[in-house]
């Protein structure tokens, strides 16, 4: 259990302190960008893989980074509501299901964005939007070291210096898709705890496997809508989206398999063995079997 705690907590703050780091230089995917001859990678040749227009993150995105942890709370509340109103004989064993969904979903996100970000920061892939974010951000500047300005890009990147700065930097961090790791993160969880008391788990009847269903779908479906919207907005490419969403659902697939099993029990402190006793009395010896089983 401690384990589990510690992990969410390394994952949490390595994610924490990395999140408003820039990458180092160069790229491990594609063109790399040379702080010191940023017109550079305005070169016409790499336009079909970087010259996407910027949309600001507060205008034009179709799903905000602030409505993907919003969705955190939702999602916890769906996955926590229905261990809290199963039908459950024990009031330990309802606590204990909680308690392991809960920590579940907690390593399932820590996990997710540590990993993303630790290869965000490793590969340093530049975003489809990238010519669009140099020439705005150094257009705006005292010294546009070398970037042709015409007056028509669209003015800086924010208003707020420190703030252009830290999107100008973000243009570096495509690969992988954070938004498309945490939603498919909290969708393939939540839908593992649906089917594990719903749809596969011994309490499921023939409506709730509809029901079950109809809302693994719905998660599943929104998530794969976010990973489609960061393509479509210019923010990814396809192999970040398709990277994120399987970094999301691996970790959600181990978090969830940990605790419990097929049958929706859960794995820490599940049925104890039941025992039988055979006794064959030979004299002057005695012969017992016993077998187990749950």
């Amino acid at each position: 259990m401690l384990i589990d705690y510690g992990l969410v907590a390394a994952g949490t703050g390595t994610f924490l302190a990395m999140a408003r780091s820039a990458p180092p230089a160069g790229s491990g995917i594609g063109p790399s960008f040379d702080k010191d001859n940023p017109s550079k990678i305005l070169d016409p040749t790499y336009s079909d893989r970087l010259g996407r227009s910027h949309v600001a993150e507060d205008k034009g995105e179709r799903v905000p980074a602030l409505w993907v942890g919003m969705a955190i709370v939702p999602a916890a509340g769906w996955v926590l509501a229905q261990e809290g109103l199963g039908r459950w004989k024990s009031g330990d064993q309802r606590a204990l299901r909680i308690h392991e969904s809960g920590v579940g979903l907690a390593e399932t996100l820590a996990l997710t964005l540590m990993t993303n970000e630790v290869l965000k920061q490793t590969v340093g892939r530049l975003r489809p939007d990238f010519q669009d974010r140099v020439r705005r951000h150094y257009c705006a500047q005292p010294d546009s070291k070398g970037v042709a300005c015409t007056g028509t890009e669209g003015g800086p990147l924010h208003d707020d210096p420190a703030k252009a700065q830290r999107i100008f930097d973000d243009g570096r961090k495509s690969f992988p898709s954070g938004h498309a790791a945490t939603s498919f993160a909290l969708a393939t969880y939540a839908a593992l705890a649906t089917g594990g008391r719903w749809v596969w788990g011994d309490e499921a009847t023939a409506n709730s496997r509809a029901i079950g269903l109809g809302a693994q779908a719905a998660a599943m479906g929104l998530a794969s809508y976010v990973a489609w919207s960061r393509v479509r907005d210019g923010r990814h490419n396809p192999s970040d989206v398709l990277t994120g969403a399987t970094i999301g659902a691996v970790f959600a697939n181990l978090a969830y398999w940990r605790r419990f099993d097929t049958h929706g029990e859960t794995r820490r402190g599940s049925k104890p063995a039941t025992s039988a006793q055979t006794g064959v009395q030979l004299a002057p010896l005695s012969l017992t079997v016993t077998w187990n089983w749950r």
